[in-house]
Parts: structure tokens; C-alpha cells; sequence
């Protein structure tokens, strides 16, 4: 240990000298200015281990110990001569300088004979190269001991030791405590990440990543607390909050700005905090301003987030945090947060020695360090310091140097950097006055480009200037630590998209080929998809290909877009069952080279209007990091800008020929389609962004949820913050592109904040058909027009809640507004009617071939779609005209654009093999089959010599949205119909719809994942039926009504419930099924109940029924 204490000892003695004053900055009483520890040197002598006592239970890398320790440097008994001759005294120096109040005055003080005593946990985790020791972390078990002399006036003669003050040692022993206690006393832990140490890429004394943090609101602060909290004297709204940053309680890492005279604060704020790592805990402090600026600000509660939970790079953002508030333990509000965090860019050595540099960023910390100044001109007992004043904020203040007119100071200061082209950098140099207001001696600015352009030619020496003439020198440096901040962008936040959409991205993502394989089972592929990021929000995703590191896609996303600074990520992932998904790379979409802004030619309020430029993306793109290093892997898409309906203003050229005033075309040339009463007609036009806002959602009970949206798919579009309550107020915006309103539709899913996207659990959903909603936009605006109202009002209504298996499941407040596309055509392999799933009825044969000496055959049918064999009839004996009774099959289609439908006719033979007599196939696309419609086709055989006849096969094409494998379902892909339900059945109107649905007393809609590719379905196996037994008995079921089912018909024609279809020549169309347990309906010991049951599949609608029971 000796040896070791002679190598350690300068270089923890430089790091306390570097970062210490700050720390004790934090506890400065109001009469000291600042205290700057000058000189500390702690000995020759080390430390000693008392006693250690290992732990075996610990993992195999992993050594625990528990050691008692003592530094007692003015012990010499256990000293060799040559150690007592070469033995260094500890020393420690600290000049505390005074506020003006007290004259300003410098007050020296030197810490002597210092002596300690503690009970620490060490634990070290090792590794298999240098340095092997990968972490150390370190923590008291309990308050250590420890002793000194505090000598005034910095002297060893004429200094006293002041501590004989009463009260002063147990001040400055409690106050030493209040600062250790966070860091390391249990269950605190110091950590010291050593690999990264050694490796260069953990500077322990410079800040490494950058911690975004957006503090939206913070519930009601309940200004009644009868237990003596932070209230109980405090009247009515007179807190002053804000919320101050800090690691641990101890050192401030920033703070947002003052709301007044609140109980609930709403700020809406990022703030950017520098991070040395991630092994602390983040303090958020609830603070009230007192109106007097000399007082302390009270601290009125505080929430605690752990930033280790930040410590991967697929943990890095934070989302929709809710945070407790603590006073005394108790809980007194919530504060929601995000947190998304940076790392540094770092060069990356390779193991050939080649070195790729750290990515240029235009966002970094920006580290500055005050050096020197020289030759100041001023008055001769001058005592200068150092402003450094970025963007208007000051930075870094040095201390003031006595009386030198070229003083040394070597501080350094750090700030995060968002965009380098607009920061602007003043340095000042004054002169500390004890009397009046600080002289100014220089001044030095100018753009930071420029400082880091031309620091190396003048090695950091800049002029200070004043009235135009010189009056010295300061030696100033900085260095640029490069930030890839992606996904912080103007406008889109957590209150969601409040920009109306200018057009939407058409993303085509063909295929990608060379993944990374980031799976850990032996022989196992990645399972990889594409995502669509636009800031924090997941809008868009492609199909899991399984086992397949060159996987194509082929598929076709619309995302829309609000600003051409709107950028988007597009992200490979890899899929995973029970853990998160990994990314494998991304590719950074720049809207503006594909989107132009156009302005018009009117003098004033000139229009504004948004088209695509002549450059398509099409291309093969290098996937990247999270931090923008080159990846593995490339990926193939393309891209292109579609705009929106843009009116403009009244123009001679452009009113309507009856003189109406209305512009006959857009600003893009589309001409505009209006109703009999000059409102745009938004039902003509079938493809648009239907925008929602979520204002509230109102539940009877407490719950923790968030609302996601889903239009079309099967998987959301948009995931609201997280909320506390009965009452949960979202009030946030988002959008989704609708292809074809006429059988679109919508859900809002309501879903505990515990559940992720693979977890299908629901607290409550509300759905409908897109072409109810646009009618209802519609509507609205007639009535705001008759009115003379404005469309931008509150046109919000209440809506009931489906599922949540209480009798009132909740409420959920909406409001919709419709923004059609411009000259847009849907391509057919886009459509929703495109996918789905065909049921075919093998009917009966006619002329068939004759295969036997008989002059018949023993036919049956093979059935293939896209060259896989899906059914296979049974077999007619001795005709040549077979009919087939109940013969019918289920198959997925994918794209029926492209389908290939054939069928094989073979005689069937005992002892020879099954002779073909013919075969043939259609194209699925067009009118050869419809949907919701049975259809009867004859299919010609051909194929085989001599053949003749045909194959009846009755179709049914059922519109579904499939996905390829199991993962988690929207309650848009749990049904067989794409619906076309636009009655808004669910908004109140003179009151809400009662519902007392009950499914099985859980208060939880819960259904498990399901595999949509598969033929099998659910309804009828019974499966999810609990074993809950009754007695013997009578029971009578009254079916009384239903609601919210799905149309079949395109006519919408009346529905003969027996939870089927009728058609008078077809067959009927199920419409849903809901199998209970009877227990679970009704108790033994009731007479009556009467409930709302759901329709399975989810989102069919609702039965209404009485059950009557009488036991024997």
C-alpha cells in the first residue's frame, strides 16, 4: 500500500483540487462569496487496512469485502527511519473570500493533524485483460470518524485552532457528512468505472454526456396538509416553484425557470445537464422562491430518477416519466418528465491499429479553459478575475487574483452546445472592488467558429480590448466534444404534432442485406423490421422477417410530416419475444431535400405552401450507430413527398365561374372539390390526415394509463404520455394517414403504463370507421358556418369507452379535424382491401375428364395459393360431375394483387398412383372476387390432354390486416373485417351510453397475443374459459340488443341479429361471438343479471342480454 500511496496520492489530490470547490459551493453560507482550496497535499504515509472480512457468495467475477480503515498521517510509531526522514506532512489550504457586506475580505485557513476512522464495503468486478479490475465501487456502512485542527489566518505559529468554538466542530463535522452521506454512506455507493478509465474514455473530471431532461408539469400541490407538511402554514396560492437539478443533493446541475403563484406548475421545459457518468442519482427538486432575494429558497419536495437506468444504449431515452414528489416520505405530487441521454462521440481503435476519428457534430460540450492573462493595465493593487459569457449566459467566474496583473487561474468550465453556427463567446476581465461596482479592464468576443478556427494559430492568446485600444492579453482555449443529439426537434414534444401536416412521406423499404446478428442462440438469425422515428415517436413499422440477416420487405408506409426540419430515422431492429428489442442500425431521412417551400406573389401575407422536389431517394444507404459510427449492414428504400390540400387566397384567375369567391385550385394545381353549400367536401376525397386531439379520458377508478393511437395497422402510430388519476388530461395531437376513408378505421386504445407494445392488455378502447368521423368533421363545419363560428374552437365531444370489465368502463374526449391529399392515387397493392382472408367452397364439378375404363373417375381438388398447397378435398367416387358437401377452407392472403389462385382436379386410384385430370386458376385482383360478397366462379380446366369441364368454387374475400408472426395486435388486426361502421354510434349526445359489461370481474380488458397468419381461429375452441363451477339448475337467456356491430353490406342494410349477416343468396356473414362461462355471468346465488357482453373478435360490437337463473 505504501507503494501504491506514492503513485495515487498527487493524482487524487490534483482531481479533489479540480472539483471540490464546486461541491462545497453548493453549502456556502450566505456572508462567503466562494472558498477555493489553494494547496492540498495529504502525505507520505497511506492509509491503513485495519481488518478485512470476505464475502463468498458472490459471483464468480465479483469480490466483496467489508474493511475497516485509518489515515492517521501524524502517527509515526510504525515508521521506518527511512520513512520518518522522507516523510511529508498532510497540508491543506483554503482562502475563503467574504461578500462585500463583509468588505470582501480573504480569509486563509490551513486544516492540520487530521485523523480518520471508518467501516467501508469495497466490491470489485474483474475481467480477463488489463487493467482487471473493470469496476470498483465503495460505500460506508456507517458514519466514519474523523478529527483535525482548523488554524486561521493560514499560519503554523500564530493560528489557533478555532474548533474550540463551541457548536463549530459538530457544524462543520454535520455539514462534511451532508456532503459524503449521498455519495457513499449505505445504501449510496460510489462507482468508479476503471476500464473506461484506463481505456481514455472516462475522464472523471470532464462531463461525458449530455442528459436531456424535459420537465412538462407537476400534478396539484394540495395546499391543505393537516400533518404539518409543506403547506400547512402557506395561504393559498403563494409557491413560486421551480425545480432544481442536482447529483445525489449535492452539486447543481441546472435549474428551470420561476412559475408564480401556483399550486400547479406547468414549465414545458428542456433542460441539458453535463453527466461524468451515469452511476449517480438525479435529484429533482420541487423549490419555492422567496421574495426575499437574501433568503434561502424553501425546498418544498423532491423526486429521485436513477440515471443507471439510462446505462445502455437501447435504454437512452426515458419517456412519459412520472416522478414522485416526496415531503417527509409522503408523496405530495407527480412531476412528468423525459429524459434522453447523449454520450460524447469517441474514436474507435481498431484491432489492425486504424483509428476511426469521433463523428463531426454540429451540437457537443463545448470545454473551456481560462489559462492566464498578461500585461493587464489597470491600477496597480488591481485584483482581477474572469467572465467567460456564452450566448449572454455566464459560464465560467475565476476567483480574483491578488494584486498581479498577470495571474495565472487554470479553471476550466463546460456547457452543452446545441448548434455551433449560433453561439457567440465574451470574455471580460475586471477588477474585484470591495467599495463600489467592479471595474471593467478588457473585453474579448467572438463567434465560437471562429475560436476554434484560429486557436491553434495563436496557441490561445486573444487581445483584450477597451475603447478600442489594447489593454492586455488572455490565454483562452477550448475543446469541442462532438454530441450526435438526434431526435430533439422544434414543435414535437410530448403535447405531440399541434402543426397542421404540410404532406406525408410515401417509404417504400425494399430490403436490407449484411445485418448484424445480434442473437445469442446458437445457429439463431436476427429477426429484423424497420421502424419510422420522428422525434421520440414511433410512427410507422414494417413486417418481423424471421431468421434472416438480408430480409426483403417490400412493404409501403405513410408518414406525416409537419416542417421540412421534421427529419426521420429509420431504424432496423431486431425483434425479440420477452426482452427489447435491439437495434441494428439506422439511416437519417433529411426532409429537405425532398420538400420546397414556395411563396406566392402577393405584397402582403403572401402565401405559403409546401411541394416536393424533383429528387426521389432510391437507394442503397450504410446503416449506422445510435452515435452515428458506421454500422454493419446496408438497407434499401425509397422516399418521396406527397402534399396536402392547400387552399390559397381569393385570386381573379381563381374564383369559381358563378362568382362564388372560392378558388377552383389548390396552390398545387389540384382542383378543389366543394359541396352545394361551399364548404370543401371532405368525403370526396378518399385519402388524407385525419388529425385527433386527446383531451381527456375519464375512468371511475383510479388507474395509471396512456392512450396510443392505431389507424389501419397493427401496431400505434402514437403513444400519449403517461398519466396518474380518475381524470387524465392529455390534451395532445397527433395525426394519421388515411388511404381509403370509405373502410378505414380508428382505435384509441387506453393501456396500463406498465404494458409495453408486446403486452395486449386494455384498459378501455374506442373504434370507429374513418368515413363516419370525416362526416362528422363535416358536420361540424356546416354548423360553425351557420353560426359564423370559427373551425379553430373547441369542437371536442365525449365518446363511450369499450371494454375494461366494469359497469362503466370510462369516457374519452375527442375532437378531429380532416386535411385531404392533393392529386394523390392510391397504387391497388396498396389498398387496405388488398390483404385479408379468402374462404373458398369447393360447390360441385361439371364434364369432367374420364380417367377409368368405366367411363368415370373418383375426382378430388388440391388447392394452392402462391405455389404452397393449402386443402385438399375429399373424393367423389364414380362421376364425372361431383358435388362436394362442407367442403371449405380459410387461407390468409397477403397481397391480392399478386396472389396466384390454382387448382388441380386428380383421379384417385387405390393401387396406382393419382392420375391428374386437369387444372386451372384465377387472379384474386378486380371483381373476380368482392368483398363481404359471396361470389360463385367457374374455373376451366386445362393442362392435361383431352381434358374438359370446370370447377365451381364459391369465394368470400373478408379484408384483415395480417402480420407474419406473433406480435402483439392492435383491436383493428383482431378482426375479420376492415369495417365500415360510420355512425359515430359512440358519442354522446344527450347523455353517454350505459354499459355494464363485467368481463370476468378482473377490471382489465386482457387478451393474449395472436398469430393472425394462422387459419385457426378461437371463437369456437373455447379457450380462455375459466373452470369456475355453479349448481344445478334452470337458466333462461333473453338476448335483448346489440350495438356497435360492423356493416358487411357496402348499402349498409339492416343486420337480423343472430350475430350473423343474412344474405338471401349466400351464405351469412358472421359478425362476432361472445362465449362465457355462465359462473362467471351470474353467481349461484342471484336470480337476474342483466350485463353488455363484447363481441369476439375484439372490436365486433356488443350484445346486450338478461340472464334469469332459478336452482333446483
Amino acid at each position: 500500500m505504501g507503494k501504491f500511496w506514492l503513485i495515487f496520492e498527487p493524482v487524487l489530490c490534483s482531481l479533489i483540487l479540480e472539483n471540490l470547490d464546486a461541491v462545497i459551493g453548493e453549502y456556502l453560507p450566505p456572508f462567503v462569496e466562494s472558498v477555493k482550496l489553494t494547496t492540498l497535499t495529504l502525505g507520505t504515509k497511506p492509509f491503513r487496512i485495519e481488518s478485512v472480512k470476505t464475502y463468498l457468495n458472490t459471483d464468480p467475477d465479483t469480490v466483496c469485502m467489508d474493511w475497516r480503515v485509518s489515515f492517521i498521517p501524524s502517527d509515526r510509531s510504525d515508521l521506518t527511519p527511512g520513512e520518518l526522514d522522507r516523510q511529508v506532512n498532510p497540508k491543506i489550504k483554503i482562502n475563503i473570500h467574504m461578500t462585500k457586506n463583509l468588505m470582501g475580505a480573504v480569509l486563509p485557513v490551513q486544516v492540520e493533524d487530521i485523523s480518520f476512522h471508518g467501516h467501508m464495503r469495497v466490491q470489485i468486478r474483474f475481467m480477463n485483460k488489463f487493467p482487471y479490475a473493470k469496476v470498483f465501487e465503495a460505500c460506508f456502512l456507517e458514519k466514519p470518524d474523523f478529527d483535525y485542527n482548523l488554524r486561521p489566518f493560514g499560519t503554523d505559529n500564530l493560528g489557533i485552532d478555532v474548533n474550540v468554538i463551541p457548536g463549530l466542530q459538530t457544524f462543520v463535522r454535520d455539514q462534511a457528512h451532508a456532503i459524503l452521506g449521498p455519495m457513499m454512506y449505505l445504501p449510496n455507493v460510489f462507482t468508479f468505472d476503471v476500464e473506461k478509465f484506463f481505456s481514455g474514455e472516462h475522464d472523471i473530471s470532464q462531463a461525458n454526456g449530455i442528459l436531456a431532461v424535459t420537465v412538462y408539469d407537476a400534478t396539484a400541490l394540495d395546499p391543505a396538509n393537516s400533518d404539518g407538511g409543506p403547506f400547512a402554514t402557506r395561504p393559498k396560492h403563494t409557491l413560486n416553484p421551480y425545480v432544481r437539478f442536482s447529483l445525489d443533493t449535492t452539486q447543481e446541475l441546472g435549474r428551470t425557470s420561476v412559475r408564480s403563484s401556483t399550486m400547479k406548475p406547468d414549465w414545458n421545459e428542456t433542460r441539458f445537464l453535463l453527466l461524468n457518468n451515469l452511476n449517480a442519482q438525479l435529484c429533482l427538486e420541487l423549490c419555492s422562491q422567496t421574495k426575499n432575494p437574501d433568503a434561502e429558497d424553501d425546498r418544498v419536495a423532491t423526486g429521485y430518477f436513477d440515471l443507471r437506468e439510462l446505462d445502455d444504449e437501447d435504454r437512452y431515452e426515458q419517456e412519459g416519466l412520472d416522478l414522485a414528489l416526496l415531503h417527509k416520505g409522503n408523496a405530495i405530487s407527480d412531476l412528468k418528465v423525459d429524459m434522453r441521454y447523449f454520450p460524447v462521440s469517441k474514436p474507435v481503435k481498431h484491432e489492425d491499429g486504424t483509428v476511426d476519428p469521433a463523428p463531426e457534430s454540429n451540437s457537443a460540450i463545448l470545454r473551456v479553459t481560462v489559462h492566464e492573462c498578461q500585461n493587464l493595465q489597470g491600477p496597480s493593487r488591481m485584483l482581477p478575475y474572469v467572465r467567460v459569457i456564452i450566448n449572454g449566459e455566464e459560464r465560467i467566474r475565476t476567483s480574483p487574483a491578488w494584486r498581479n496583473i498577470s495571474p495565472v487561474f487554470e479553471v476550466p468550465g463546460e456547457t452543452a452546445i446545441l448548434d455551433k453556427s449560433e453561439v457567440f463567446v465574451r470574455v471580460e476581465v475586471k477588477d474585484r472592488s470591495t467599495v463600489h461596482k467592479d471595474v471593467l479592464l478588457g473585453v474579448w468576443s467572438a463567434h465560437l467558429s471562429e475560436m476554434l478556427q484560429f486557436q491553434e494559430e495563436n496557441e490561445g492568446w486573444w487581445p483584450l480590448s477597451m475603447h478600442d485600444e489594447s489593454v492586455g492579453y488572455v490565454r483562452l482555449s477550448a475543446q469541442w466534444k462532438p454530441v450526435i443529439m438526434s431526435g430533439l426537434r422544434d414543435g414535437i414534444g410530448r403535447h405531440g404534432y399541434d402543426a397542421p401536416p404540410i404532406g406525408v412521406m410515401r417509404l417504400t423499404f425494399w430490403e436490407a442485406r449484411d445485418l448484424r446478428n445480434v442473437e445469442n442462440v446458437a445457429s439463431g438469425k436476427s429477426d429484423p423490421y424497420v421502424r419510422v422515428l420522428s422525434g421520440y415517436q414511433i410512427r410507422e413499422r414494417t413486417n418481423v422477417i424471421d431468421n434472416n440477416l438480408s430480409p426483403e420487405w417490400g412493404e409501403t408506409l405513410y408518414v406525416p410530416v409537419h416542417t421540412p426540419k421534421e427529419d426521420l430515422v429509420l431504424e432496423v431492429m431486431d425483434w425479440n419475444a420477452k426482452t427489447r428489442d435491439k437495434s441494428l442500425g439506422l439511416v437519417e431521412l433529411s426532409l429537405k431535400d425532398l420538400v420546397q417551400l414556395r411563396v406566392g406573389d402577393q405584397s402582403e401575407n403572401p402565401d405559403k405552401w409546401y411541394e416536393a422536389t424533383d429528387a426521389v431517394i432510391d437507394q442503397w444507404t450504410m446503416l449506422r450507430s445510435a452515435d452515428r459510427r458506421p454500422g454493419k449492414g446496408e438497407l434499401r428504400y425509397r422516399a418521396e413527398f406527397h402534399p396536402t390540400l392547400t387552399p390559397g387566397q381569393d385570386t381573379e384567375n381563381g374564383l369559381d365561374q358563378d362568382g362564388s369567391g372560392l378558388p377552383l385550385q389548390d396552390l398545387h394545381g389540384s382542383f378543389i372539390k366543394y359541396t352545394p353549400d361551399d364548404l370543401v367536401d371532405l368525403a370526396a376525397y378518399s385519402s388524407g390526415v385525419l388529425r385527433i386531439k386527446i383531451h381527456e379520458v375519464e375512468f371511475s377508478r383510479h388507474v395509471y394509463a396512456y392512450c396510443q393511437v392505431v389507424a389501419d395497422a397493427l401496431l400505434p402510430q402514437y403513444k400519449t404520455a403517461r398519466l396518474k388519476g380518475r381524470k387524465l388530461s392529455f390534451n395532445e395531437t397527433t395525426d394519421v394517414f388515411i388511404k381509403e376513408a370509405d373502410i378505414s378505421r380508428l382505435a384509441i386504445e387506453v393501456k396500463p403504463a406498465t404494458s409495453d407494445e408486446k403486452d395486449d392488455t386494455k384498459i378501455g378502447y374506442w373504434i370507429d370507421g374513418t368515413k363516419g368521423i370525416i362526416r362528422h368533421i363535416q358536420n361540424k363545419r356546416r354548423g360553425n358556418q351557420e353560426r359564423g363560428a370559427n373551425d379553430d374552437g373547441d369542437n371536442s365531444e365525449w365518446f363511450s369507452l369499450f371494454g375494461g370489465g366494469t359497469e362503466n368502463p370510462g369516457r374519452i374526449r375527442l375532437s378531429f379535424d380532416y386535411i385531404p391529399m392533393s392529386s394523390f392515387i392510391l397504387s391497388p397493392d396498396e389498398s387496405i382491401d388488398n390483404q385479408g382472408t379468402l374462404t373458398a367452397s369447393l360447390i360441385r364439378g361439371v364434364d369432367l375428364k374420364a380417367a377409368d375404363k368405366s367411363g368415370t373417375s373418383d375426382p378430388y381438388v388440391v388447392f394452392t395459393v402462391n405455389g404452397d398447397r393449402v386443402h385438399k378435398s375429399g373424393v367423389v367416387k364414380k362421376t364425372l360431375n361431383p358435388v362436394w358437401k362442407n367442403e371449405q377452407f380459410t387461407v390468409p392472403i397477403h397481397s391480392r394483387v399478386t396472389a396466384s389462385f390454382r387448382i388441380e382436379v386428380f383421379d384417385w386410384n387405390q393401387i396406382q398412383g393419382d392420375e391428374p385430370i386437369g387444372s386451372g386458376g384465377i387472379t384474386l385482383r378486380g371483381d373476380m372476387v368482392e368483398s363481404f360478397a359471396s361470389k360463385d366462379v367457374n374455373i376451366p380446366l386445362d393442362g392435361v390432354a383431352g381434358v374438359t369441364g370446370s370447377i365451381r368454387v364459391r369465394f368470400l374475400w373478408q379484408p384483415q390486416l395480417l402480420v407474419k408472426r406473433k406480435t402483439q395486435t392492435s383491436v383493428l388486426g383482431s378482426t375479420t373485417r376492415i369495417g365500415t361502421s360510420t355512425s359515430m354510434s359512440s358519442a354522446e349526445g344527450g347523455g353517454m351510453h350505459s354499459r355494464t359489461a363485467s368481463e370476468a370481474g378482473s377490471g382489465i380488458l386482457q387478451r393474449s397475443s395472436t398469430d393472425l397468419g394462422s387459419i385457426a381461429t378461437t371463437i369456437d375452441n373455447g379457450n380462455g374459459l375459466s373452470d369456475t363451477v355453479g349448481v344445478d339448475g334452470q337458466l333462461t337467456v333473453r338476448i335483448i340488443e346489440a350495438r356497435g356491430l360492423q356493416g358487411v353490406d357496402k348499402s349498409g342494410t339492416t343486420i337480423r341479429f343472430k350475430i350473423k349477416d343474412y344474405n338471401r343468396f349466400s351464405r351469412a356473414v358472421d359478425l362476432g361471438d361472445s362465449r362465457w362461462n355462465i359462473w362467471d355471468l351470474i353467481r349461484p346465488d342471484q336470480t337476474r343479471s342483466d350485463r353488455w357482453l363484447p363481441l369476439d373478435p375484439i372490436g365486433s360490437g356488443e350484445i346486450h342480454i338478461v340472464l334469469e337463473f332459478s336452482p333446483q
